[in-house]
Formats: C-alpha cells, sequence, structure tokens
C-alpha cells in the first residue's frame, strides 16, 4: 500500500495564489484580460459588459489564439512562465504584421487570464486557430483547486480567443468610469482598438483633468504635440506607461521610458513610471522610421535634432510635477546632515547643495536613502576639504591691500566673498585648536602644535597671506644634526625638528635673480615653540640665533636673506625674553606668549570677519542666514 498523499487547499488558496485583485475586483481584472490581448498581438478587443444582475460579460480578441495542446499548456499551468516558453514580445499573426511591429507584452506568469473569476463563480473560455475551436469551462472544484472541463470542439476558420460569463455579477464600477480607466492605459498605439458595449474607446473616454497638453517647437520642423495623461492610480507595472511616439497615427517601435539606448528617463519602479503616458505625435520623423516600424533610424538628421529636444521637454514636464516632493525631500536629506554641514563653510554648503539638487534632477530613479548616504559622504569630504583659502586667493595682492581689506572688497563679486568667508571660518577653527592646546599646562607633546602654526603663519602678521612659504625640510636637517637624531619623531615628521624641550619649524620663500632662477633664501621664518612650564629668557632667545648662524655657516642663507624668529611659550622672564636684532636688522628675534599669539590671531580674525560682512556684494540672503549663525556663537 503506498503512503503517497496528495496536498489539501484551504478554500482561500485561489485567492492567495493569483491576488485578491484580480480574482474579485472588476477594474483590475478587466485591465489584466485586456492586456492577455495585447499579449495575443490583437488589433481589436470587443467587450460586453454587464450594467445589470444578470448580463452577460464577455471578451474578445482577434489575437493569435491556442490550439488544444497550446491551451492545456499555457491556461491550465500555475505558475506558467511567459518569457521562458513564448519570449517577452508577441507573437504576431502573419495578418497583422502590416499594422504590428515589435510588441513586448505584460504577462509573466499567467495569474491574468483567471480574471474571469471576477465576473461570476466560472468563467468559460473559447480559443481558436489552425481552423479549430476548443471550449472549455474553468471553476474551482471540491478539492478548492483549479478545474478544466471541455465542453466541446468546432471547425472555425481565423484566430482569436473569447472569455465569457452567462449571468454575471453586476460590476461594482460603473460603465462609464470602466470606459475611463481603459481609455486611460490603451491608447499608445493606434493600431489596438478596445470597443466595449458597441462603443469605441477613444480620447474623450478621458477626463480634462487626466489629459494635458504640451508642445515642443523644433527649428524647421514646425510643432510636435505631445500629449500627457494620467491615470491617477499608480498600476502595478510600467506597461503602456512612458514615451509613446506616433508618426502617421501608427505606434512606432513601443511605449517605454528608455531613451535612444539602454538608459532609462524613468526607473520603472518609481511611482511616476506607472503613472504617466506621453504620447508624441511626430509625423516629421516620417522618412526616419526602420521599414519595420520597430525603431528610428539613428542617425537620421531630423532625429537627432527631435529627439533630444523632445525627451528634455518631458524630462523637464516630470520636475516640475514633482518639485515639491524633491524639495521636502531635499530639506529631510538637510536636516539629517546639519550637523556635519554646519562644520564646513559657506562654499562648500553650497556646493553640496548644488550637488543634492542636481543628483536629485538628474538621477530621479535614486532612493532618498541612497541619496541621504551620498549626502553625509560629501559633506564630510567638504570638511576635510581646506584647499579653498584665502592665501591662494589673495597671493597677488599687497601688503598695504591686506591690511586695508576695504579696497579689496570693492573688488569682489559675490563667489570671492564665499570664499573669504570659508577661509575665515577655516582659520577660526585652527585658532580654537590651538587655544585648546597652549592654554593645557600638562601638555608635553608640543610638537604637536608645528603643523597648526604652519598653517596659521597668517598670525604673525599680513606678510605671510602668501601660498610661497613652505616648510624648508633640507633646513630643518641641519638643525636635527645641530642637536643630534636621537629626539624622538625626528624621522617620523621631517619637515619641522623636534628637540628635547622645543620644536622648530623653518618656513621659507626662495629668492630669484633677473633671469627667474633661484638662487637662494629670501625670507626665513623660525617658529620655536617650547613646552609649557620653560620659561622664555636669554637662553632661549639667543637659542634661535645659534640656528641661524648654523645655516649661514652652511651656505643656507644669503648674507641678504630677511630672518624673523618666533619664540613661543607659556611664560616670559622679564627683562630677558624681549624683541632683538642681529646683522643690522636683517635678524629679528621676537619672543612672544602663547597667550598674546592668540589674542592677536582672535583680533586679526574678528577685523577680517567685520569687513568682509559689510561688503557691498554680501546682500546674498543665504549668506545673511551664514553670518547670523557664526555671530550667534556657532563659529566664535
Amino acid at each position: 500500500m503506498s503512503n503517497k498523499q496528495t496536498a489539501l487547499f484551504e478554500d482561500r488558496f485561489l485567492e492567495s495564489f493569483v491576488g485578491k485583485g484580480i480574482i474579485s475586483d472588476p477594474k483590475i481584472a478587466i485591465i489584466e484580460l485586456i492586456a492577455n490581448a495585447w499579449d495575443a498581438a490583437s488589433t481589436r478587443v470587443e467587450i460586453t459588459w454587464p450594467v445589470q444582475d444578470g448580463d452577460n460579460f464577455s471578451i474578445y480578441d482577434n489575437g493569435h489564439g491556442m490550439t488544444e495542446s497550446q491551451f492545456n499548456k499555457r491556461f491550465r499551468t500555475l505558475a506558467y512562465d511567459r518569457n521562458k516558453e513564448q519570449g517577452s514580445y508577441a507573437e504576431v499573426p502573419t495578418d497583422h504584421k502590416s499594422s504590428i511591429g515589435k510588441r513586448p507584452t505584460f504577462g509573466r506568469n499567467g495569474k491574468g487570464r483567471l480574471s474571469g473569476f471576477a465576473f461570476g463563480e466560472f468563467f468559460q473560455v473559447k480559443t481558436w486557430k489552425e481552423n479549430k475551436e476548443v471550449h472549455y469551462k474553468v471553476f474551482s472544484d471540491n478539492t478548492n483547486i483549479l478545474a478544466f472541463q471541455k465542453i466541446g470542439e468546432v471547425i472555425k476558420e481565423g484566430h482569436g480567443t473569447q472569455i465569457f460569463v452567462n449571468n454575471a455579477i453586476k460590476p461594482q464600477i460603473s460603465f462609464e468610469q470602466i470606459k475611463i480607466e481603459i481609455g486611460m492605459r490603451f491608447m499608445t498605439d493606434p493600431h489596438f482598438e478596445v470597443i466595449i458595449n458597441g462603443e469605441k474607446i477613444s480620447f474623450l473616454d478621458v477626463p480634462e483633468e487626466n489629459i494635458d497638453e504640451i508642445a515642443v517647437e523644433i527649428d524647421g520642423l514646425g510643432n510636435i504635440p505631445i500629449t500627457v495623461i494620467d491615470v491617477k492610480d499608480t498600476d502595478k507595472s510600467t506597461q503602456q506607461h512612458g514615451i509613446a511616439w506616433h508618426v502617421k497615427n501608427r505606434l512606432v517601435g513601443e511605449c517605454t521610458w528608455k531613451g535612444s539606448g539602454n538608459e532609462h528617463l524613468l526607473d520603472g519602479r518609481r511611482i511616476v513610471a506607472k503613472r504617466y503616458i506621453f504620447i508624441v505625435k511626430a509625423d516629421c520623423l516620417e522618412k526616419a522610421v526602420t521599414p519595420d516600424w520597430t525603431a528610428f533610424f539613428q542617425n537620421d538628421s531630423n532625429y537627432k535634432k527631435v529627439f533630444p529636444i523632445v525627451q528634455e521637454k518631458i524630462k523637464d514636464y516630470i520636475l516640475d510635477l514633482y518639485k515639491e516632493n524633491r524639495a521636502e525631500t531635499f530639506k529631510e536629506i538637510e536636516n539629517v546632515t546639519k550637523p556635519i554641514l554646519k562644520n564646513i563653510g559657506l562654499v562648500g554648503r553650497e556646493r553640496w547643495e548644488i550637488f543634492i539638487t542636481t543628483v536629485q534632477e538628474e538621477c530621479p530613479s535614486i532612493s532618498q536613502n541612497d541619496l541621504e548616504k551620498v549626502g553625509k559622504l560629501l559633506a564630510n569630504l567638504e570638511q576635510t576639504d581646506s584647499k579653498y583659502n584665502l592665501i591662494g586667493i589673495l597671493a597677488s595682492s599687497t601688503p598695504e591691500e591686506l591690511e586695508n581689506l576695504n579696497n579689496v572688497l570693492k573688488k569682489w563679486n559675490i563667489n570671492l566673498a564665499k570664499v573669504v568667508l570659508d577661509e575665515v571660518e577655516y582659520r577660526m577653527r585652527l585658532v580654537e585648536k590651538l587655544q585648546s592646546r597652549v592654554i593645557n599646562s600638562l601638555t608635553d607633546e608640543v610638537h604637536d602644535l608645528q603643523p597648526l602654526f604652519q598653517r596659521g603663519l597668517w598670525i604673525f602678521g599680513p606678510e605671510y597671506e602668501t601660498i610661497e612659504y613652505t616648510s624648508n625640510v633640507g633646513m630643518t636637517k641641519v638643525i636635527q644634526d645641530l642637536f643630534g637624531k636621537d629626539f624622538k619623531g625626528t624621522r617620523i615628521r621631517p619637515d619641522f625638528a623636534i628637540l628635547r624641550d622645543s620644536s622648530v619649524g623653518l618656513y621659507s620663500f626662495p629668492f630669484y635673480d633677473e633671469d627667474g632662477g633661484e638662487v637662494g633664501v629670501d625670507r626665513m621664518t623660525i617658529v620655536e615653540l617650547k613646552k609649557p612650564g620653560v620659561p622664555l629668557g636669554n637662553e632661549e632667545v639667543n637659542q634661535s640665533w645659534k640656528y641661524v648662524k648654523e645655516l649661514l655657516d652652511r651656505g643656507l642663507l644669503l648674507k641678504k636673506s630677511k630672518v624673523i624668529c618666533f619664540v613661543l611659550g607659556s611664560e616670559l622672564v622679564p627683562f630677558e625674553a624681549e624683541k632683538t636684532t642681529k646683522m643690522d636688522g636683517q635678524v629679528i628675534i621676537q619672543p612672544l606668549s602663547y597667550d598674546t599669539v592668540m589674542k592677536r590671531a582672535k583680533s586679526r580674525l574678528l577685523n577680517l570677519f567685520d569687513k568682509v560682512k559689510n561688503a557691498p556684494y554680501l546682500e546674498d540672503s543665504r549668506i545673511k542666514e551664514y553670518l547670523r549663525e557664526k555671530e550667534q556663537g556657532e563659529l566664535f
């Protein structure tokens, strides 16, 4: 005895397998059945729509029909894979080839064929092909699964399929409304007619509020009208949605969101892609249509002129539709990214905004979540980007102009002003870092300050507003050799010398002869930073002179080279840490306390900020908002 047993099926099996809408919602059901007729390469669909209980329901198409063996395979097989068995394009009957080119299909899994259940407890199918018609009844048997009963067969010429229900259930949707629903979805191909209760569906059946008319004027080719249909509801797929090109009242290719190649104007997953249809009437492209009407000749001069202009017009239309949504999305992304945006300057923030809005427009298929991730990444990159600074912008200005910024501001435009505001913010943050470290009496890694001062030479005066001042690694090596190589970090940071109780940075720019050749050092700045707890007295001040003498002895400095040595510490010994000069003023040694340096830096920055914010070009509302933020203490 066999222990084999068959599966059992609950009453709701059919509903869960097919989908409740397909077998219970007449609107969804009729759209599915018309789509099946489209997939059968029909050119004409005739529908009998029940307006009262007990009226008959019927949908007939003149598509390719099915033989009995095809019916058994395609109609009776659950989860039938249409693409695998038949491909993704319709099988076009020979007598239809003159009006149908290459037709993409809706169907994928064969569920739509069971839509007849939306009109009665069972339905009947008649399909004919190769001079034979077969007739079946489709119902649910006592096992609660699909059953098929053959009613008979007759000789019949031609091809087609009819699904019908006698004594149908009156649909909850009105006859007038179903005409509207059909009209909005199946008007893309003039060679596909739908007749319902003897009335042919046309644009007249689509309400005015669902239709918009736009036009494109092409030089030398005239006006190209575009009809926009908004189905309002979001359909389950993009079939019969997208851009349909009509030439001489015939569809060229297919209705799709694809461009001239494999690019897509819209991602099919987006709501707008399943809601809108654009019908382009381009009779001027008649000579550009391929013989089989499946495409345009890509190299045709008129096509190359028309296509990009029409695509751009449609794109602009869609962007305008969702302008408010994009603005709302942008605001949400901006709010999420705000903690990072506060740490970047005005120019960086403007670049960030332009990037996000551009991506929204150029890549409408990108999700908000992905755009938010990209936005955060870009904001972090902007936060670390310090190349947009005042030094480069004002390198060619004279010291007099730099001291009197009002003269320079008169020459600035809005973009240059934004760059300067960025630099003010960058510098103030640099000063904040220095302030937090130099006031700490426990700081022993004083060499950590040297890279900060390297980026902040402007603190010592306007003459350092030049991009030519750079670390002189060669001279640094001399200082390292002078004191030996056994000090921590000398190999790790070759751009400055790390000594027992200090660090020494040497920054210079070259001297050029009349031919523009570099012949030595014009100016040298030495910055020595002492550890907290080491007072600045005669010994510390004179140490700087030893550095200069060593460089002179080795021929690394010219006699006419100007050298200034800044010796910085937290404490100055009275009457010892005084400014001194050597070599008739060619060498200046200037001891300063960290506190004095920080006060000078802040004073220079605040004066700079006050002058910049009053510049005539800073009337832009976003800049005003930016300035208010900074004055409220977020930066200063």
